[in-house]
């Protein structure tokens, strides 16, 4: 009866840790949700959109300039609590996140050219209460197991969605993320999306997204193919200043 009594207390003090994740109960209420913007992918999410806090990884090819697009809907949220993008590949531009909606003044753009620095910065921005949520394009070279622990409760502890932009072979790395989705760009302006893990224990499914309206999904045409009409029909200009005379071929004796 001891022993039996011993493995219970191990039990209770196993399910009480914070990186323990317990699947629904019957009856059990879901967390409170954040839609994505988009309604094929809250309809794939267990829980019917962003999990409210803790480690989401998003695995794709690299530099993956589609992937902010996915994420304006979650950025502009009018909810209080500040919001880090760290370490993007490009640095956004400040009015292109207020045409599309971000209140600039709760984001911060967070770079460090030391890796240890950038990740130190993240843990404690995360569990400080004080973020909404944080994007973080990872670092160069393959995250320890530890440090993604690391980095989900200190997003439970501090109440902050803490989303991991990570290359498409981490996807063979166990991780504790209890959410991670594999983008794929298929065409610009759009996302294929596989759900590789998740609570409820669906995974395998897919949708594809456009993230981009259909005007800025195509790039422009190059010059060669673009009327070139520099001035009126039936106009004369006048030489320009600048201009070299004309080779003549008349000879001088």
């Amino acid at each position: 009866m001891a022993g039996f009594n011993e493995n219970m207390d191990a039990l209770q003090q196993l399910l009480r840790r914070q990186d323990t994740w317990q699947g629904p109960g019957r009856g059990a209420a879901r967390e409170e949700r954040r839609h994505t913007g988009f309604p094929a992918l809250d309809r794939l999410l267990w829980q019917g959109g962003w999990p409210n806090q803790g480690l989401v990884e998003l695995l794709c090819p690299l530099p993956c300039p589609s992937l902010l697009h996915l994420l304006l809907p979650l950025l502009r949220r009018r909810e209080d609590g500040a919001r880090i993008i760290a370490n993007p590949p490009a640095r956004p531009s400040a009015t292109a996140l207020k045409r599309a909606g971000l209140p600039l003044e709760q984001i911060l753009v967070l770079q460090a050219r030391e890796r240890s620095t950038l990740l130190r910065a993240c843990l404690e921005a995360a569990s400080s209460d004080t973020l909404d949520s944080l994007v973080l394009w990872a670092p160069g070279g393959a995250l320890p197991t530890g440090t993604l622990r690391r980095l989900h409760m200190a997003a439970q502890q501090g109440r902050c969605l803490f989303l991991l932009v990570r290359p498409r072979r981490a996807s063979k790395q166990p991780s504790p993320a209890p959410l991670r989705l594999l983008l794929d760009v298929d065409q610009p302006g759009e996302l294929s999306v596989t759900v590789g893990k998740q609570p409820g224990g669906r995974h395998g499914q897919q949708c594809r997204l456009v993230v981009l309206p259909e005007h800025l999904r195509h790039p422009p045409p190059p010059c060669a193919t673009m009327a070139t009409r520099t001035r009126r029909p039936g106009t004369a200009t006048a030489p320009s200043p600048l201009a070299l005379p004309a080779p003549t071929s008349e000879v001088h004796p």
